[in-house]
């Protein structure tokens, strides 16, 4: 019995080395090309311009911003931020971004994580809000050579 079991132990093993073989990595540049669509996203709160987000977001990509705002498809986010970023309330705030962090799934599908902290937020009758601690979640896909956004989740701690 205890032979059978370290032989399939082995075998199990053998076989996740063996597929492991067959999967191709992620090609040199990946990572550069889904931090620079990661960034897109720094570059619209920091020049309160959305069109840097143009085409980083699949047809049928899933967008949900921390206020429980779900928004479907490429151009359906872009216009929804594109009016988010030009409310004059938000352009007095100042964002602290950390770097983004990337994890591939496969050679394929990427995580991509980021936190960043913004202070100066202002409500629509331009009361002063407390600072947002907020987290960022997005999923990429690679398909004919280009990363695409395909889900983006946006939270913000408790407490803000």
């Amino acid at each position: 019995m205890k032979y059978l079991l370290a032989f399939i132990a082995l075998a199990v093993l053998h076989a996740g080395c063996v597929w492991g073989q067959g999967q191709p990595t992620p090609q040199t540049g990946d990572e550069a090309a889904i931090r620079t669509i990661v960034n897109h996203w720094q570059q619209n709160w920091d020049r309160f311009d959305a069109s840097v987000l143009q085409g980083d977001y699949a047809d049928d990509a899933d967008w949900l911003n921390a206020f429980g705002v779900r928004k479907k498809g490429g151009a359906e986010i872009v216009a929804y931020v594109a009016m988010v970023v030009k409310r004059p309330q938000n352009h007095e705030r100042h964002t602290t971004w950390s770097e983004p962090r990337i994890r591939f799934v496969r050679p394929d599908v990427a995580i991509a994580y980021r936190d960043y902290q913004t202070g100066g937020n202002k409500a629509p009758d331009g009361r002063d809000l407390p600072d947002r601690r907020t987290h960022a979640t997005w999923v990429l896909t690679k398909t004919g050579g280009k990363w695409l956004i395909v889900s983006h989740v946006i939270s913000d701690e408790n407490g803000r």
